[in-house]
């Protein structure tokens, strides 16, 4: 597997982070159901946030999300947690201002 990057921006306050645990779930015939983790790793969170990237920078935060097609991982290091995890960047908006742009981006983590 080739190097994998490092997304180096940081998010403005307010990032929203979304915890998504991935549960197998039996139902039986009387109303009672068991429940389990689906897998060793089922418990991912999902980061939303927003970055105010300066007009020089837009290019290359652009590019790097661009580059990484939504499907190839990345680390980044989230505020407030002590280590880089991995995570794709399945989706990103832009919002165009004179001197900056803002983007909202969501970063799901994954285990690979």
């Amino acid at each position: 597997m080739a190097n994998t990057e490092e997304f180096h921006w940081l998010p403005e306050d307010g990032m929203k982070t979304e915890h998504k645990p991935s549960i197998k779930t039996v139902r039986f015939g009387d109303g009672y159901e068991q429940r389990s983790p689906n897998g060793l790793n089922h418990s991912q969170r999902v980061f939303t946030c927003d970055f105010r990237v300066e007009a020089n920078d837009r290019d290359s935060f652009e590019q790097f999300l661009v580059r990484h097609g939504g499907y190839k991982s990345f680390f980044w290091r989230p505020p407030g947690v002590n280590r880089k995890i991995r995570v794709v960047c399945r989706t990103w908006s832009a919002t165009e201002h004179i001197t900056y742009t803002d983007f909202s981006c969501q970063f799901d983590e994954v285990v690979i």
